[in-house]
């Protein structure tokens, strides 16, 4: 292959696509393109800053054609050694972090590296370090999840109201317009955000809830979260509540404008059917409804 070892401005118009077909086809069978090739999918994974990828370009094939023609490929070699050691510097890539999320109605469970099992509700995302696990096990919750976690040390959970913290146990955390974390088995602590003094422990049967900055101890007699078994359940519960509960596993909106949202709700629906939901929700309550396309209009 003449050209990639004598022609300084080569790679800029491989990368750029303006290589012959001749140029490109005797180029793919050297060893050379089999290590950029691996380098540019493995930079396909990245998380990093938006690049202007023409400017980019031209800026590369600007200095490569300005490059002495002395040393040719070591020193291209060379510089490309110096880049790949600056991104690396950066960090972008070994601190990225890895997120999951689902959307209404959906539900997801994910396995982490240590073998801990998160079950993902509907509207919700945990996200966490790519690398290192074994020396960084924090996993940070938007919504809802139940998690198993194995035995081990060091697990932990940051969530808009605190950090729970756990050593081999199951447990759900609730973190919307109220947050509410329950522990199934084993024994979980959690801390307060902005306020130390304030930690809990919690072992099985044991919950703490916040409502308007008010935290409540509490304990329960579930043997699982209700949410896992495909229903939502509640207990004097204001209306608005039940709602916004409605909207996370159907893709509806509601107008409210003719209600009082603040009444309490006791009762349950089932995530399968929305019609059956609504009826389970609103008739006991005298609410009558109308649909318009994805809104619901309520009604006394």
């Amino acid at each position: 292959m003449e050209n990639y070892d004598t022609d300084e401005s080569f790679l800029g118009r491989w990368i750029a696509g303006e290589l012959s077909d001749e140029e490109r086809i005797a180029f793919e069978k050297t060893d050379v393109f089999k290590q950029f090739d691996i380098i540019n999918r493995e930079a396909q994974l990245l998380d990093g800053p938006t690049i202007d990828v023409e400017r980019a370009l031209q800026t590369v094939k600007a200095r490569l054609a300005n490059k002495p023609k002395k040393g040719k490929l070591i020193k291209l070699w060379r510089n490309i050694s110096v880049a790949a050691i600056i991104i690396l510097s950066t960090g972008i890539f070994l601190t990225s972090s890895k997120t999951y999320t689902t959307g209404i109605g959906q539900s997801q469970t994910i396995t982490l590296a240590d073998g801990s099992t998160v079950n993902l509700n509907a509207n919700s995302s945990i996200s966490h370090k790519r690398f290192f696990w074994s020396s960084n096990k924090t996993v940070e919750l938007k919504g809802e999840a139940y998690f198993t976690v194995a035995k081990g040390d060091d697990f932990s959970v940051e969530t808009s109201k605190g950090t729970v913290a756990v050593l081999g146990t199951e447990f759900n955390i609730k973190d919307r317009a109220d947050f509410v974390l329950k522990c199934y088995e084993g024994k979980v602590q959690f801390t307060q955000n902005n306020n130390t003094d304030n930690t809990y422990i919690l072992t099985k049967g044991m919950q703490v809830a916040i409502t308007k900055d008010a935290l409540k101890e509490a304990t329960f007699t579930e043997e699982t979260p209700a949410w896992k078994q495909g229903v939502s359940t509640f207990t004097q519960q204001p209306l608005s509540e039940v709602l916004n509960e409605l909207s996370l596993y159907f893709d509806i909106t509601f107008d409210t404008s003719n209600i009082d949202i603040n009444r309490l709700f006791s009762g349950r629906f089932y995530h399968t059917d929305l019609n059956n939901a609504l009826k389970a929700t609103l008739v006991p309550m005298g609410i009558t409804y109308k649909k318009a396309n994805n809104k619901i209009i309520l009604n006394k």
